[in-house]
């Protein structure tokens, strides 16, 4: 975006006129959007027409209807196609560029209208003084189109040291200096990343066959063997496990085993439930933490019979008084 082209484009851009003789507000709404996207010399504006149409809301046969008015008065003409092709490697990408001629203005401002461009443009009215005597000079008068040129329209060379000749050869308009085009931009993003995946909660198994895990002190904590490897035959084959798995499991069943639990039962309390289980190794291993696992069925204190006399729910005397005792067959039962 260039300020000094908007700002040209808003103020003293020739517009063409429509059929009331006024400036066409819809080829004025395109040379501002042209001017958008144009350098701070006018050059290299390419935006595509849905672009414009976007900016000036009309539609695409009036948008290409207003470029082309507007280059027939030479308000904007076609720019150098190695500019956009500099800027879009596909070709069939490629939208058509365009050149603002900022050195044109309008023949149809005021004394004072010129005096409050002023600010604006600094010695605006001295640079239409000199195009006016210039013209009037050269015998080339007022263009029959209404509008007046800033500079004569003679081809200059710009040579690479900025620096014109005293007196220079007839110019062919090219531009001398070095990286006048921009270079092509690479094309697309860097490496897109890895996909993210959730890491795995299961510990890593040991995987070197030349390393021979130590075997258990007692044949009871062997994985395979005794109560443990009657505890994980009971759990059926919904629960993989791996031997380095089941290794690791042993000490929490041995420890439950030694609890009072039954391998059987405590197969069918801990693995009762298969559904929804992702890692059967970190379920098994939290249903086995002394936080989780209940206390035995083999060793919970009976429960005394009931005399009739306490209160059913409790085993309490006086439950209702204030004051309760406990029954005697409940005193007896505890050893008391």
């Amino acid at each position: 975006m260039s300020v000094e082209a908007i700002s040209w484009a808003l103020n003293l851009a020739p517009v063409p006129m429509d059929r009331n003789g006024q400036p066409s507000s819809r080829c004025k709404f395109v040379l501002v959007g042209l001017a958008n996207h144009a350098g701070p010399d006018g050059t290299g504006a390419f935006p595509s027409v849905r672009t414009l149409m976007r900016y000036a809301g009309l539609a695409e046969r009036t948008v290409r209807a207003c470029l082309a008015r507007l280059e027939a008065a030479g308000v904007i003409s076609p720019c150098d196609p190695a500019v956009i092709a500099a800027r879009i490697r596909r070709a069939d990408r490629r939208p058509k560029g365009w050149d603002l001629n900022l050195t044109r203005i309008r023949s149809d401002l005021s004394q004072a209208e010129i005096g409050a461009l002023e600010r604006q443009f600094p010695g605006l009215a001295a640079r239409i003084a000199a195009s006016q005597a210039a013209d009037q000079a050269g015998g080339a008068g007022t263009p029959e189109d209404g509008v007046r040129v800033l500079h004569p329209a003679r081809l200059v060379d710009n040579p690479a040291g900025g620096v014109q000749a005293v007196h220079p050869v007839p110019g062919t308009g090219c531009s001398g200096r070095l990286h006048g085009v921009q270079p092509a931009q690479p094309r697309g993003a860097p490496r897109a990343p890895e996909p993210y995946r959730e890491p795995d909660q299961e510990p890593a198994a040991d995987t070197n066959p030349r390393e021979t895990p130590a075997s258990p002190a007692s044949p009871s904590e062997r994985p395979g063997g005794g109560p443990a490897g009657e505890f994980f035959a009971c759990l059926g084959p919904e629960w993989r496990l791996t031997a380095a798995q089941r290794a690791r499991l042993t000490p929490a069943v041995t420890a439950a085993l030694n609890a009072g639990w039954p391998p059987a039962r405590l197969a069918a309390c801990t693995g009762s439930n298969v559904t929804g289980v992702r890692i059967p190794y970190a379920v098994l291993a939290r249903r086995l933490s002394p936080a989780e696992l209940p206390a035995s069925p083999e060793r919970r204190p009976r429960r005394p019979p009931w005399c009739g006399e306490c209160d059913q729910a409790t085993r309490l005397l006086g439950f209702d008084t204030g004051a309760p005792r406990p029954c005697r067959q409940r005193t007896a039962a505890d050893g008391g």
